[in-house]
């Protein structure tokens, strides 16, 4: 099995990459969240970072300011179980594709992806392949959509979380995602800058060897 992911985003974050500026630091913290809970922890990874547009407008003055925060960020993974994934990530992509997940399998074909730039959550749709056959969109479960659309998308998944937030204290369960998994997520963000400054491959330790 192979995974693809691609997403492009509009130029919002911190000009300063020592301020946890960049592409990276906006969204990939999101890619490596979905990857590991799709599909399996990340055995090893090769990353390149770059900016391309060194020179912005700052939003409140309209003065040109020098930027050296990453704006696209490709990325090599290989999992634990050996699957290999590409990823890249783009803030500077003009009517870029948007955001779109593609997983190829012996089996079959799976797609997921909206192009919708105004809105990272709302308009998603799923396509499925077996057997050769043509993609096919398919139907996504209504108990996984959103009873509610907003303004700014980002609300109704954050709602959806604190809906389980609560529900957990109340039947006194755990929950994932939980702070391990956040740290696991900065950790690869951080083996990604060590592989763009070394220029090799970079092998990520178990998250049990850091945390008990």
């Amino acid at each position: 099995m192979a995974s693809t992911s691609g997403m492009s985003i509009a130029p919002s974050f911190s000009f300063a990459g020592d301020q946890g500026g960049g592409a990276l630091g906006a969204i990939g913290s999101h890619l490596f969240d979905y990857v590991v809970w799709l599909f399996a922890p990340v055995a090893r990874l090769c990353g390149q970072l770059s900016t391309t547009i060194a020179t912005r407008p700052d939003p409140l003055t309209g003065e040109a300011k020098p930027v050296d925060a990453d704006d696209t960020c490709t990325l090599m993974l290989e999992l634990t179980d050996g699957t290999p994934c590409q990823a890249c990530l783009s803030a500077v992509t003009y009517q870029g594709r948007g955001h779109w997940v593609e997983v190829y399998g012996d089996r079959g074909t799976l797609v997921l992806g909206s192009d919708n730039q105004s809105d990272y959550v709302h308009g998603f749709k799923l396509w499925g392949s077996q057997a050769g056959q043509p993609l096919t969109e398919l139907e996504i479960p209504a108990r996984l959509a959103f009873p509610a659309t907003y303004p700014d998308g980002r609300l109704a998944p954050f709602i959806r979380v604190v809906d389980q937030w609560v529900q957990g204290i109340e039947q006194g369960r755990p929950l994932a995602p939980s702070l391990q998994e956040g740290v696991y997520s900065q950790l690869l963000m951080d083996l990604t800058h060590q592989s763009h400054q070394t220029g090799t491959w970079v092998e990520v330790p178990p998250l049990n060897s850091i945390l008990p």
